[in-house]
């Protein structure tokens, strides 16, 4: 689990858990438009872990009358203190492992499939039979074609597709089609957003399905990969990246074993700037194993970040879908653990205090 996405949870769970707590308490009723967990909620991205703890410990007292304030427990409820016990174990195991370079295990579907479609089924017709459009993966990037497979367990005549930017509604292009599966061209100027609308005519009806998927013309593309070196408990990647808008950009991959188990996802960020770049990705020790020298890098996935609200991530991609990673010496890396960052402290002493109440 990432450890952002564990933490963000966690306080979640507190101003929800604690809202409930004190609507049960009939002394001290409020709407839950004032409460404070909520507003404590609302700005969680920029309190600071030590004021969310008060106000989670301090919110009934706030809320009840002076007169009444000494007969109140200063502690949680029991069931909430074991719940937060058991995230800061579970954070506390995650942050071992620096967030650049976290262990990928073989059931990690988010991970390991990043850009899988999913497929669902709707019901057409009178209801009795069940159609769905697939495709191979979600984002598609100029000039790979988009290729459209529509499954049925029904008899279909033809059908009309009509690819739609889903903010203007304005048609992109449109194909007629006998055949169950159907390929598209792109063009550069496509948005990056769009719904496949697929008018369907059955032998016995016509019914309507649609979907949607992303599109980019590439900001960016890896090109290849540099032998790696150690830099004290890292295995160093030199990316080699075409820029074709300079950016603040952020790189994910998969690292594999060579025979395809899966080792570790690896992130980074930093500006790049038009032109050749070389961008560099870790893996930290404690994810390799020393018996283990030679690797590959898949799932590339490449990303310009919004600088401001409203400004859409762009996408770059990969030249190639898999890099094989020339032999590395493991035993070149030291091994002394990841040590946690302040902010990270903060957090597991925040958990730790609140299972403690």
């Amino acid at each position: 689990m990432n450890k952002n996405t564990l933490f963000i949870g966690a306080l979640l769970m507190t101003s929800a858990t604690t809202f409930h707590w004190i609507m049960q308490d009939n002394s001290a009723p409020t709407m839950a438009g004032d409460h404070p967990s909520v507003k404590a909620h609302q700005k969680i991205k920029t309190a600071s872990e030590r004021q969310l703890k008060k106000e989670v410990v301090q919110t009934k007292t706030d809320l009840t009358p002076p007169q009444e304030q000494d007969e109140i427990p200063q502690t949680l409820p029991q069931e909430l203190t074991k719940q937060f016990a058991l995230l800061s174990k579970a954070y506390a195991a995650d942050i071992i492992y620096p967030s650049y370079s976290t262990p990928l295990l073989s059931n990690d579907k988010s991970y390991l499939e990043p850009n899988h479609f999913s497929e669902v089924k709707i019901p057409v017709l009178d209801g009795s039979h069940k159609a769905s459009l697939s495709l191979d993966k979600y984002r598609f990037s100029y000039p790979e074609p988009i290729t459209i497979t529509l499954n049925s367990d029904l008899a279909v005549d033809h059908i009309e597709y009509d690819l739609l930017d889903p903010e203007t509604r304005k048609s992109l292009t449109t194909q007629y089609s006998q055949e169950l599966i159907t390929e598209f061209l792109p063009q550069k100027e496509w948005p990056q957003e769009i719904r496949i609308k697929a008018v369907i005519s059955f032998l016995n009806g016509e019914d309507t399905l649609t979907t949607d998927i992303q599109f980019s013309n590439p900001v960016a593309y890896v090109n290849s990969i540099e032998p790696p070196y150690s830099a004290g408990s890292d295995m160093i990647l030199p990316l080699n990246v075409e820029v074709k808008e300079s950016g603040n950009y952020r790189i994910r991959a998969n690292l594999f074993q060579k025979d395809g188990k899966p080792v570790a996802s690896l992130t980074n960020k930093g500006k790049l700037s038009q032109g050749d770049a070389v961008f560099q990705l870790k893996a930290h020790s404690s994810v390799l194993k020393n018996d283990v020298a030679e690797f590959e890098l898949r799932n590339i996935t490449v990303e310009k970040m919004s600088n401001f609200p409203g400004e859409k991530t762009r996408y770059g991609t990969s030249r190639k879908p898999v890099f094989p990673i020339s032999s590395f010496d493991i035993s070149s890396l030291n091994d002394e653990p990841y040590q946690m960052s302040e902010q990270e402290k903060e957090r597991l002493q925040f958990l730790n205090d609140i299972a403690q109440q």
